[in-house]
């Protein structure tokens, strides 16, 4: 039977209404996992509170005209944030292309029409504050231009500055004082759009209140809204321009498409977020979770808990297990894999581990599933086996010298450039791509090459992991493919992030 036919054979109509939501996932062949990651995006943000699933099953039951929908929204987003406008868009990101938009284009047809640029105009963004999302403005056909000091704005000419974007977790801890920024944007009628997507809405708005022009949230992160969301708000003009620049209309921003049920949730999830106290219980959860967390570690022997407060980047608490890698010697991967592995399915942060220390986030645990997380890690952790001798050294191949490497990706190829050293089976050297080059290092067992690098990038650094082996003098193999910002980069998971190719390596040169 092929792959399609067995899929078409799946019987839903066996799935009743209250069945168990892991029994659909295991239909699909997917297993379920329990999140102590927080509000990543790659595992589903937050799930919709039930107000907000039965708002969007109601609403999705009718049709309505999207611009009255948007106009009454609109309105309701104002009375409800003290912004003067604001809008539902198609996530976070999708809301900061259309605020690029409203700032190069308004409602000119011959310039919305026009989009994307050609890179005339620039959108301004702090050299500490960089993100990773900055392709929702170049998007736009803007370039982006990093800047360390308010003045520089004098510098520039105003003719081909668009906007200006700031990270709102990074603003408090910025080199570049937002009083000053916000003074200089409205000095030079420059648009200043600030992006909270990592944050939890909090009305009256500091930014907004100190000069930002439009606001960025997140509607799947933290406040219970729908996974696919996000809110444009602040300056009622400027947020028109972005409603007119995205969908139901035939601009730019048609394919950032967000359905009636969503907009209709999201602005549920943050009404109860704002005015209904969901905030204050959503805490009281949190700490909940975590004294369950706590009581399941404390007493075992060498382990620490370190509880982690609110900060400008986190508007929750979290808990940090770490332990003595002489009582308990087993390594934070080993832990995080055998959780990953295990039934129930527990997800732990990568970029957030240490050596001998874990991170553990409560957003989207129940206090049930904090005393699972609790005791599976205690479990984990006290049945480690006792750590295994060093095998012995091994014969292994010498790859040193220049090797010409040709990638070959899901579609296109790139040839890219390696030159090794090795010392014994330790393998560094210098990794050369088509914009920059970097180092590498890697290991060499047998014939069995595994070889990592890390190449410059704006605003991200590339990441490459290049596995493969020798076979009749060329190494061949699969790499994986991905970009991580500096603070991402101590996990895999954005460093895997684009998947994996197939690449062979040709011998340009020896080196003895």
């Amino acid at each position: 039977m092929s792959e399609e036919a067995s899929h078409s054979q799946i019987d839903w109509s066996a799935l009743q209404e209250d069945e168990d939501a892991h029994s659909l996932f295991h239909r699909l062949g997917v297993e379920p996992i329990i999140n102590c990651t927080g509000v990543r995006t790659l595992y589903g943000g937050c799930n919709p509170t039930r107000a907000v699933r039965d708002a969007m099953s109601a609403s999705s039951q009718v049709f309505v005209d999207l611009n009255e929908l948007a106009e009454a929204i609109g309105q309701k987003l104002a009375a409800l944030t003290g912004a003067e406008w604001g809008l539902v868009t198609a996530g976070s990101v999708a809301a900061v292309s259309q605020a690029v938009a409203a700032c190069v284009a308004g409602n000119d047809p011959e310039k919305m029409l026009g989009l994307p640029l050609r890179g005339d105009k620039t959108v301004l963004v702090a050299a500490d504050q960089r993100m990773a999302y900055e392709h929702a403005i170049r998007a736009i056909g803007c370039t982006v231009t990093s800047i360390t000091q308010a003045s520089d704005l004098d510098r520039l000419p105003r003719e081909s500055i668009t906007a200006i974007c700031l990270l709102g977790h990074a603003i408090p801890t910025s080199a570049l004082p937002f009083d000053e920024i916000a003074a200089r944007a409205n000095q030079h009628r420059i648009p200043l759009i600030v992006d909270g997507a990592g944050l939890a809405p909090s009305f009256p708005n500091v930014w907004l209140s100190s000069g930002a022009d439009l606001l960025i949230h997140s509607g799947g992160k933290y406040i219970g809204g729908p996974q696919s969301t996000g809110f444009l708000l602040g300056s009622e003009r400027l947020c028109r321009a972005a409603y007119l620049n995205g969908p139901p209309g035939q601009s730019f921003g048609r394919s950032m498409k967000v359905g009636k049920d969503e907009i209709v949730g999201a602005y549920i999830a943050l009404e109860q977020w704002v005015a209904q106290g969901e905030a204050a219980r959503a805490m009281t959860r949190w700490h909940a979770c975590i004294s369950a967390l706590k009581r399941e570690f404390l007493g075992v022997p060498g382990l620490s808990v370190h509880e982690i407060d609110p900060d400008c980047e986190f508007c929750n608490p979290r808990i940090a297990v770490s332990w003595d890698v002489k009582r308990i010697p087993v390594s934070s991967d080993v832990i995080a894999n055998r959780l990953s592995r295990a039934r129930p399915r527990i997800v732990l942060h990568d970029c957030w581990q240490g050596p001998q220390r874990i991170v553990i986030d409560p957003t989207n645990l129940s206090t049930a599933e904090a005393g699972i997380v609790g005791r599976s890690i205690v479990r984990v952790l006290t049945d480690t086996p006792a750590v295994q001798p060093e095998p012995p050294e091994v014969t292994f191949e010498n790859v040193a010298g220049v090797w010409e490497i040709s990638i070959e990706f899901l579609h296109g190829t790139a040839t890219h450039t390696v030159a090794l050293s090795q010392d014994r089976q330790t393998v560094t050297g210098t990794h050369t791509g088509a914009k920059g080059s970097g180092s590498c290092r890697g290991v060499m067992v047998g014939s069995s090459l595994e070889l990592v690098s890390r190449l410059p990038g704006d605003p991200m650094a590339m990441d490459y992991e290049f596995k493969g082996a020798v076979t009749d003098d060329e190494l061949r193999g699969i790499v994986y493919l991905g970009a991580s910002t500096e603070k991402h980069s101590r996990g895999v998971t954005f460093k895997r992030q684009f998947g994996q190719a197939q690449w062979r390596g040709r011998r340009a040169s020896w080196q003895s």
